[in-house]
């Protein structure tokens, strides 16, 4: 099973000291040196405008947050987006979606071409090969298919509750 496209949700039984406990991670990235993605429910106090100001770009938003995308590369921006934008470093990240990671994304953001969507995030969720489906196997992590609503329009522990939410219609719907 490909988990490109798909979200994780942290299973409720997920204890407090997991750096994942009521995570919601989007899949967009899968080959055979494992699986990759972005918390995309963990804003921080920071704003891009803060992040973008610091870099010299010139962007005004207090909307639109900088969010702790995982525990992997936290030295590097990465930004997940509907895939109607692009930027030179755009890589395809499922039906839809798309990941950016470069100065330029910066350049035309702050110059006012934005995508319809997009999380600004710091970091990634990286799984070799197998661990994730040992997770899973353990019941760790609830699956279902990703969407624009569950992406874009909730944070925190709301999101998780909505992740969580969609994870049980698409089981409810599965046997009907």
């Amino acid at each position: 099973m490909s988990y490109v496209g798909k979200i994780l949700v942290a299973h409720p039984k997920m204890t407090y000291q997991s750096p994942f406990f009521q995570s919601v991670v989007y899949i967009g990235h899968e080959d055979d040196n494992g699986v990759n993605g972005i918390i995309v429910n963990r804003p921080t106090s920071y704003t891009v405008s803060e992040f973008m100001n610091r870099r010299g770009y010139d962007f005004i938003s207090t909307r639109h947050k900088m969010r702790f995308g995982g525990p992997v590369n936290t030295s590097t921006v990465f930004m997940l987006h509907s895939d109607e934008w692009t930027s030179s470093s755009t890589m395809k990240a499922g039906p839809g979606y798309s990941i950016s990671c470069d100065d330029f994304m910066l350049e035309k953001l702050s110059m006012g071409y934005l995508p319809v969507y997009f999380r600004m995030v710091v970091g990634m969720a990286s799984w070799y090969p197998g661990q994730l489906d040992n997770e899973i196997s353990r019941s760790d992590w609830l699956i279902a298919t990703a969407n624009d609503d569950i992406l874009f329009n909730y944070d925190g522990e709301k999101q998780w509750n909505k992740a969580l939410e969609l994870v049980s219609r698409e089981v409810i719907n599965s046997y009907f």
